[in-house]
């Protein structure tokens, strides 16, 4: 069967611990890749002081431009600091971006927050751990598997286990809200293509679009 649900857990971490874990991560894990991103989180009617106002939300889509190269991103599914989600990914060439971006409005999709992020990747006892620098706003991991819906269950409880080792500590639904509630109120952050054009993200984040 295709693998197609989405298995994540994420959480907040400090400075300290994420050297620790990069090293750690080196010597006993996979390195996979360096990701270099800008991302547009898009919100379908206006942009939340509060997640919590947007709970039953279960439609995400995402914009990103990474390492010079783009994709659409629609997940479904709720999203929590421990959720399984469906994920579809839609790539295409950075130059064609402003049609992506036409194509979502034409769908009333225009608002959300841009945000650029550092992401170290790396596989470790087959978990995809990411540890990201979101610039400006600290540190996260994430702990993913790609797995099956009949396989969830399996997935869930070994990713649970290594965090526990690890001494990595996911989000709850309080700490998850305050985490993107501090991005999501960020006025420089905001994006609205009603009003505005692609140029104008490029303006504010060159290196991506070069």
């Amino acid at each position: 069967m295709e693998k197609q649900i989405e298995v994540e857990f994420i959480g907040e971490i400090k400075k300290e611990h994420f050297e620790n874990l990069k090293s750690k991560f080196e010597n006993e894990g996979k390195f996979i890749k360096k990701k270099e991103r800008v991302s547009f989180m898009y919100f379908r009617d206006e942009i939340p002081n509060d997640l919590a106002e947007i709970k039953d939300e279960d439609t995400d889509i995402r914009l990103r431009i990474t390492n010079n190269e783009g994709e659409i991103v629609v997940k479904k599914g709720s999203f929590t600091g421990t959720h399984s989600r469906k994920e579809i990914s839609i790539p295409f060439p950075v130059e064609e971006i402003q049609n992506y971006v036409d194509f979502l409005a034409s769908l009333d999709w225009t608002i959300g927050i841009v945000y650029a992020v550092k992401t170290l990747v790396y596989e470790y006892e087959d978990i995809e751990f990411s540890l990201v620098d979101i610039d400006g706003f600290g540190f996260n991991f994430e702990a993913e598997i790609l797995t099956t819906p009949d396989e969830e269950p399996k997935a869930r409880e070994k990713i649970e286990r290594i965090l526990t080792e690890l001494n990595l500590v996911p989000f709850d639904e309080e700490s998850l809200n305050k985490h993107c509630n501090l991005i999501n109120n960020s006025v420089q952050l905001k994006f609205d293509f009603s009003k505005e054009n692609i140029q104008d993200i490029k303006n504010r984040f060159p290196k991506f679009f070069n």
